[in-house]
């Protein structure tokens, strides 16, 4: 019975993942265009150089974040519910102290913003920058603690509930940024909208472990001894937290420092689009990672991991495909008529980054279970020192190559540490990686073949002149593109789960 529910909860949630994935691709495409004109070039640069700077604050949860879920699915198959709470209660204890040491920490880079943001912002934009990190601070140590019960519903399966309420989040946040940016509160108005939410989203979180879930942290007896166990899995987690954050918030910060918020602003443009891609394929991952780890606690072979890792990774490239090649034949045009001629160098950004980053997209399985393994040391380090080689490589293009130049940088990081070398390093591990890509390589004839005739055809027979014409195309893209992919490159498998979410959709309608 309980696995039974467990699979409806798995299906559940799974069609509720792809619900939330069309209303967090459409809402962002209708909202940003406004909030851009509401907020103005500058004020949005401004709240990205915010956002990424307190981002480096997230480093301090030292990577528990991938212990909690372990520790507390390991003590679930298990079935020792006592240990598995008195973990709980180790992990909000630390979890808490390190939210004091966030708030402590964002005062002293909120000190600092003037020396390093001196030379290209404005006294007046230093002033901003120092509120808006204040209260980002405030908003990640409010995120600390609550990050265990939300690890605890999802090492419980409870995917119809977290997805519910990652969908309610994705229509609230912008309905009420935009209702600040009209009250005239610009980017200080959207950063307490983000704090208001992320101490409701606490409160909701810890009362459905409470109450729905009828898990209670133990705070008695607190099991210090594994502490240094815990250490030891998270050091290589912290380390690849820290290498993310060289990928995904440096640029930014060096761009505003050495360039200035409007340049940030394109960058976050590009960086927008490469979200989306990322939600697409995470999504699908997301609700196979308590698999994955239940899998290896339980001593099932690599062979049975390498079947979901193919199964899992065609369905995701399916998805980025679409996505990626549409992106290719499309963007362009795409922002220009909806951020405006001034956005276009944000497809050159958005493409340097979108296409080396579809490779660990669609092998997400794969790192879930080296992490799963407690083999991601090797990972870490790889990626530790090339992400070293990216921001120094960053730092010198930036004065010569602008945005376009960071971004090309960090392709190149992708490709290298993603693309190559940790292939090799799951083949080594037992993974049939060569399986995988025979796999994505028969699937690409499809979405490279588009890319090659969209090109020709929009180059020299049709000319998109309105955003109107460029929606119509890619609804027939899209539509071409998955009748290609069924007759060429899905097995009866995806054909079969693809006619079950149309039936589930189409009998929601009819209720």
């Amino acid at each position: 019975m309980s696995r039974f529910k467990n699979i409806n909860e798995l299906k559940a949630g799974s069609i509720i993942t792809y619900i939330n994935l069309i209303i967090s691709t459409i809402i962002p495409l209708l909202y940003t265009p406004i909030m851009l004109r509401m907020l103005g070039k500058a004020e949005y640069g401004l709240y990205g150089i915010a956002n990424s700077v307190i981002g480096y604050l997230t480093l301090l949860n030292f990577g528990l974040g991938s212990a909690v879920n372990r520790y507390v699915i390991k003590f679930k198959v298990e079935d020792d519910k006592d240990k598995m709470q008195k973990m709980i209660g180790l992990f909000i204890t630390i979890y808490s102290i390190l939210a004091c040491a966030v708030i402590i920490g964002g005062f002293a880079m909120t000190g600092g913003a003037g020396i390093f943001f001196g030379n290209s912002l404005s006294q007046y934009e230093i002033d901003k920058l120092k509120i808006l990190m204040i209260i980002m601070s405030i908003s990640t140590a409010v995120s600390f603690p609550t990050s265990v019960f939300s690890a605890v519903i999802v090492s419980y399966e409870k995917y119809i509930f977290r997805k519910i309420m990652d969908s309610l989040i994705t229509v609230i946040t912008p309905i009420l940024n935009l209702c600040v940016l009209y009250m005239g509160m610009a980017s200080v108005g959207m950063a307490m909208v983000s704090l208001a939410i992320q101490i409701l989203y606490a409160v909701v979180m810890c009362f459905y472990c409470l109450k729905k879930l009828y898990v209670k942290p133990d705070f008695k007896e607190l099991p210090f001894y594994m502490l240094k166990e815990i250490g030891t899995f998270s050091a290589f987690v912290f380390l690849s937290t820290i290498i993310d954050m060289l990928y995904w918030a440096t640029d930014k910060v060096l761009i505003g420092s050495m360039i200035g918020t409007t340049a940030v602003a394109v960058y976050n443009i590009g960086g927008t689009f490469v979200s989306m891609l990322q939600n697409m394929s995470s999504a699908i991952s997301g609700v196979f990672g308590t698999r994955v780890n239940s899998m290896v606690f339980k001593n099932q072979s690599m062979s049975e991991i390498s079947d979901l890792l193919v199964r899992v990774g065609r369905l995701q490239f399916i998805i980025v495909s679409l996505i990626l090649s549409g992106y290719i034949t499309f963007g362009k045009v795409f922002i220009q008529f909806w951020a405006g001629s001034d956005y276009i160098e944000s497809y050159y950004i958005g493409l340097m980054t979108m296409i080396p980053l579809a490779v660990p997209l669609i092998q997400n399985i794969a790192y879930t279970t080296i992490v799963a393994m407690n083999k991601h040391r090797f990972r870490a380090i790889v990626y530790a020192v090339i992400a070293v080689i990216n921001v120094t490589a960053t730092w010198l293009c930036i004065p010569r190559f602008g945005i376009v130049g960071a971004a090309a940088c960090t392709a190149v990081a992708f490709v290298l540490g993603n693309g190559i070398i940790m292939n090799l390093y799951y083949s080594r591990i037992g993974l049939d990686i060569i399986r995988f890509w025979k796999n994505i390589i028969k699937m690409s004839i499809v979405p490279v073949g588009m890319c090659i005739v969209s090109y020709f055809i929009f180059k020299k027979i049709i000319l998109i002149n309105s955003l109107l014409m460029m929606l119509i195309l890619a609804g027939v893209y899209t539509l071409i593109f998955i009748v290609l992919m069924w007759f060429i490159s899905m097995n009866t498998y995806e054909k079969e789960l693809f006619k079950s979410l149309i039936f589930k959709i189409v009998r929601i309608k009819n209720k």
